[in-house]
């Protein structure tokens, strides 16, 4: 009877614990990830944010205020096609953004996809990420 007793305390004990993230891991990379999505990354990784866009339109995703001290820039954003598809005209691509994990702790990425002289208009799109650096 006091072995089940022991079992249901480390059973309680195991689940009154915190769940555990995924681990820390040195670089990440997301790929138009859905709005929310949290990643870990070891200090002094690199995390690449990729989000599809289109030029031709006049959206942009515009580039997050410095989530410093916890992240910072890597370089300007970039644009980059997809595929061999998109040189033609009206086609979509990619907008890239690189940050180095700088200290620990915890900082969100917003992006807003929208016009830069829109500047009254509400976004298109918004995509929030939340970077934890270990």
């Amino acid at each position: 009877m006091k072995a089940l007793g022991a079992l249901l305390l480390l059973l309680l004990a195991a689940c009154a614990a915190p769940p555990s993230g995924p681990p820390a891991v040195a670089s990440g990379e997301l790929d138009n990830a859905a709005d929310g999505t949290r990643i870990a990354i070891r200090r002094g990784g690199e995390v690449k944010v990729i989000l599809d866009a289109n030029v031709t339109t006049g959206f942009q995703w515009q580039t997050p205020s410095t989530p410093a001290p916890v992240l910072s820039p890597i370089g300007e954003r970039a644009y980059a096609p997809r595929s061999a598809e998109s040189r033609y005209v009206g086609a979509g691509g990619m907008n890239i953004f690189r940050f180095r994990a700088d200290n620990p702790g915890q900082a969100t990425l917003q992006f807003d996809y929208r016009r830069s002289w829109e500047t009254t208009v509400a976004p298109a799109k918004t995509v929030r990420y939340v970077i934890s650096v270990e």
